[in-house]
């Protein structure tokens, strides 16, 4: 049996098919619309349908009468003849069928594996890639290291790059201190980024961050600045208590100034910079201040200005939540836990703007390249209706 032959002979036998059993034509019939079934099979399908239709195209029957296909029942009769049934060939096409589905389906199991296995591969190389640079970072930085776990100094080279590039801290304490007493303000507003921010996310410094802190304070050429408040820059629903050196809220309406430097709860320190006035920190604890940002901008930052959402400010801030950086109405998030307590350096010479962790061990937080066109000014923002306190620690 030639090749062709025996492919006409599957045609045929799939033509042979009914499409309601998709069996071998038994007593086919055919409608007005052409298509043929099984006499038994089409009896059945209307007796279960509201409406008698065509299985195939739809087409409404308006006559019950089913006329018998007798071209299809002579060539049905031609396996009686002799030779292949055609239920045999139409059980082998099915075969050849499932067996070409299966082949594809294993093709494609294996490109699939090949494909996850050159994953895993890209995935080691990364993760490799990764902890190579992580040990190389913590190698750059446990030589640029200037404290050792004891509180000892380990680099007092001043020309050191990473002296100079990496650590800033506070020289010792000048001699004289100021000591400036300010009228009482008190605050009260609502964080700009609806913070619902809870008070037990502040971490205390340890103890021995502290004595760190205090090593390294004394080896680097940062100067100390003790901020004092006057009522003319802050706001009137903020207050300052030189006693215990805070601005907090005050919860009620006494002891409230006509002043109103800034609309929002903010308030101006008194220190001005220059830029060629030297490096300078200060240290502000925010364990008691469920919302904040410290930072500068320019001493001529408007009233209606925002910290940190014009191109003359910028800050660290704590809200909704979330750690960021925040310039020219930009956020840089910071995927760190909230300090309880930040240091500010302020670089002048280098127009660069720090803020450090207390309790990571000086952790640096995030750096800006500020342009230090005008004068500067520390500036403090509050959130929250709550009482929220903000801390200005002496050395």
């Amino acid at each position: 049996m030639s090749l062709l032959y025996e492919d006409i002979v599957k045609f045929v036998a799939n033509n042979l098919k009914c499409e309601i059993c998709f069996n071998i034509f038994t007593k086919p019939v055919t409608l007005v619309c052409g298509h043929n079934y099984c006499h038994k099979c089409i009896k059945e399908c209307w007796a279960k349908s509201v409406k008698r239709d065509c299985p195939h195209c739809r087409k409404e029957i308006s006559s019950s009468a089913l006329e018998i296909n007798f071209t299809l029942c002579d060539i049905l009769e031609l396996q009686e003849l002799g030779g292949r049934r055609f239920w045999d060939i139409l059980a082998e096409t099915d075969q050849d069928h499932k067996t070409q589905h299966a082949g594809r389906a294993i093709t494609k199991v294996d490109s699939l594996i090949k494909r996850l296995d050159w994953l895993k591969t890209e995935i080691r190389k990364t993760e490799d890639m990764l902890s190579e640079e992580l040990d190389t970072r913590k190698d750059y930085e446990d030589g640029c290291s200037t404290v050792q776990m004891d509180g000892s100094s380990i680099d007092s080279d001043p020309t050191s790059s990473c002296y100079a590039d990496r650590m800033y801290s506070l020289t010792s304490q000048d001699d004289q201190e100021q000591s400036e007493e300010e009228s009482s303000q008190e605050l009260v507003e609502v964080d700009p980024e609806n913070s619902n921010t809870l008070q037990d996310a502040h971490l205390a410094p340890s103890a021995e961050a502290r004595q760190q802190s205090s090593s390294a304070e004394a080896a680097l050429p940062a100067k100390f600045v003790d901020l004092s408040f006057s009522p003319e820059l802050g706001n009137r629903r903020l207050v300052f208590c030189p006693e215990k050196r805070t601005v907090a809220t005050r919860l009620g309406h006494q002891g409230r100034t006509t002043h109103d430097r800034f609309d929002a709860c903010q308030w101006m320190a008194n220190q001005e910079f220059l830029s060629e006035s030297g490096c300078f920190y200060w240290d502000v604890d925010t364990t008691h201040c469920t919302g904040w940002a410290v930072g500068v901008a320019y001493s001529s930052l408007m009233r209606r200005d925002s910290l940190g959402r014009t191109s003359s400010s910028w800050c660290l801030e704590w809200s909704n939540g979330q750690l960021g950086a925040w310039h020219n109405d930009l956020k840089t998030s910071i995927k760190h836990r909230v300090p309880s307590s930040v240091r500010v350096i302020l670089d002048m010479a280098k127009g660069q703007l720090y803020f450090q962790s207390l309790c990571d061990d000086l952790l640096e937080l995030h750096c800006f390249k500020v342009n230090i066109s005008q004068p500067i000014r520390p500036v403090f923002w509050l959130f929250g209706l709550s009482r929220n306190t903000l801390s200005f620690p002496k050395r």
